[in-house]
């Protein structure tokens, strides 16, 4: 009879790292079925299976630059999900700080630690490359006729060495940027990079409908800068290994610049990951130093004008620090601001090739939909932020304060409309940048401002308690619900905006008539908040999980 031998110290640690993957705060090593990481495995693999099931259903007749098209698709979306997978699990491909509190003092060589981290990191990403390649391998060479087995080995190889290498590079990257930003400043650059990157590859996929109708050109090298899009180099080793009438000569060069970079994508892990290893190392035993950053005058002035009361003070300064502090809500928020920043550039910006260069402008009517685009899905992220519980243990002092749901309800509705300002102010700066007048940008500042508080009343009209501060309760979100308003709502959101402003059209009595009717409808909603049908109760813990709260008697 085998004996059973006992995992080596690389084996036990790598398995424990790979399953803290699954783990949050509501789900233990034992249960993985529902956590973001199984949903996102889900995210990844179903588009992709539905896309070969159709195509290899229908089984049309192609050319081969149409077949080319279909295999672009599945390149493109495995070196876009990779690469947002991989910068939105930024901080759990790399150590924690609680992972070197408790395994350093252990009788743990270093070298162990590292390698089996690593080995897990490694195993975690080809799960999602795997999840990403495997039906569209498995259903899409049915239309290769007789070479089914060619065309398998054709797209796994090439759909899965795009999939690695996004995930190579953001990981490079990830690891640079940890190993040259100080570390009291690291969390702010961490989220600002998260935000870039995943806007950037969804942004790449929104464009896969250009780089399909015009795939003949990109790969005839007609296309100035086509050499340099990564995408293609895939797509070339796709065409290549099928022998396909869509493997011109460029396609040839492009895919030993695919064979090329995986190398030394490899190389730049291995030298960089171990100095983002060190750095967290350091930080975790020597603490983050330097002096939290002050707010400022803006804040004392927040203070004598919409957060005059305590509580108000103190909802608003714990869902602030609440949101620089956990790692957990930077992916989400990174998620969210990503996806609408990737969709407003694509509404407001137009590629068109001219003579071989490629043509960048900006469409003025696409800004005017892409502005409530940006701001929907900031606040959005803010609201389903909110619902995310943290340390329900802390929340004893908000059940011992007697606080006033009107007035959290309020705090937190200005917060989330500072951040929207912010977002606006940003984007009237880059519209500055491309030659706005004055006029414009002003009418543009006060539209996306109605639109701010538009969208935060309507967000937040049924709020009634401190964020982060209610545990999950079953049955109090609907996922056919949300889909339903992301898929109708942003639309009629966008074609609202783009009629309300050509209504305007730079019309003050229109523009008075306007605010007129947007200030008459906050003053509405939040009437009908305060009637008692509304909120029966001051109490905003009411319709909770509730235990009994200990209290020490030092209150008079």
């Amino acid at each position: 009879m085998r004996e059973h031998r006992a995992p080596t110290p690389i084996q036990a640690l790598s398995r424990h790292f790979f399953w803290r993957f699954f783990q949050t705060e509501n789900v233990g090593e034992g249960d993985t079925s529902d956590t973001p990481v199984v949903r996102a495995l889900s995210g990844v693999a179903v588009p992709m299976l539905m896309a070969a099931f159709w195509n290899a259903m229908l089984a049309v007749p192609t050319t081969a630059w149409n077949a080319a098209g279909i295999h672009s698709l599945f390149v493109v979306y495995a070196f876009c999900s990779m690469g947002c997978i991989t910068a939105l699990q930024w901080d759990k491909l790399f150590p924690e700080r609680i992972d070197f509190l408790i395994l350093l003092p252990l009788p743990l060589k270093p070298r162990v630690l590292f390698l089996a981290k690593l080995q897990a990191v490694a195993l975690f990403l080809l799960m999602f490359v795997v999840a990403g390649s495997v039906f569209g391998t498995l259903l899409l060479p049915a239309l290769a006729g007789m070479r089914v087995l060619w065309a398998m080995l054709a797209h796994g190889t090439a759909v899965m060495s795009a999939g690695i290498a996004a995930s190579l590079a953001v990981l490079a990257f990830e690891a640079v940027v940890i190993a040259v930003t100080p570390e009291r400043w690291f969390r702010y650059v961490a989220a600002a990079c998260q935000v870039m990157l995943v806007a950037a590859f969804l942004l790449v996929f929104l464009r896969v409908g250009t780089i399909d109708g015009r795939l003949r050109e990109l790969l005839g090298g007609s296309v100035w800068g086509a050499g340099w899009f990564p995408p293609l180099w895939f797509e070339s080793v796709y065409e290549v290994l099928l022998g396909s009438g869509a493997a011109t000569g460029f396609a040839h060069v492009l895919a030993l610049r695919a064979v090329y970079c995986l190398p030394w994508l490899c190389a730049a892990v291995v030298l960089t990951y171990p100095l983002a290893w060190a750095k967290r190392r350091r930080a975790a035993l020597e603490g983050v130093n330097g002096r939290r950053l002050r707010d400022g005058v803006w804040m004392r002035v927040a203070h004598r004008t919409v957060l005059r009361s305590a509580d108000q003070r103190a909802v608003f300064h714990f869902i602030r620090q609440t949101l620089s502090r956990l790692s957990q809500y930077h992916v989400l928020l990174a998620a969210y601001c990503g996806a609408g920043l990737a969709l407003s550039i694509a509404f407001a910006v137009s590629v068109s090739s001219v003579a071989g260069h490629l043509h960048v402008s900006l469409w003025r009517t696409g800004v005017q939909g892409a502005v409530p685009l940006l701001l929907f899905w900031a606040i959005a992220g803010l609201r389903v932020a909110f619902l995310l519980p943290t340390d329900l243990a802390a929340r004893w002092i908000f059940r011992l304060a007697p606080l006033n749901t009107q007035r959290v309800v309020t705090t937190t509705k200005v917060l989330v409309f500072s951040v929207a300002a912010v977002v606006l102010a940003g984007v009237v700066v880059v519209l500055a940048l491309f030659g706005w007048s004055a006029r414009d940008l002003a009418l543009q500042g006060v539209f996306g401002l109605i639109y701010a508080l538009l969208l935060t009343d309507i967000f937040f009209y049924g709020q009634s308690h401190v964020p982060f501060t209610r545990p999950r309760l079953p049955g109090r979100s609907s996922l056919p619900m949300t889909i339903a308003v992301f898929l109708f709502g942003v639309p009629l959101c966008m074609s609202l905006a783009v009629i309300l402003e050509r209504w305007v059209r730079y019309s003050p009595v229109r523009l008075m008539e306007t605010c007129v009717v947007v200030f008459v409808f906050h003053a509405v909603q939040r009437w009908l908040r305060g009637l008692p049908s509304h909120s029966a109760s001051e109490d905003p813990f009411l319709g909770e999980l509730d235990q009994d709260v200990q209290t020490l008697g030092l209150s008079s």
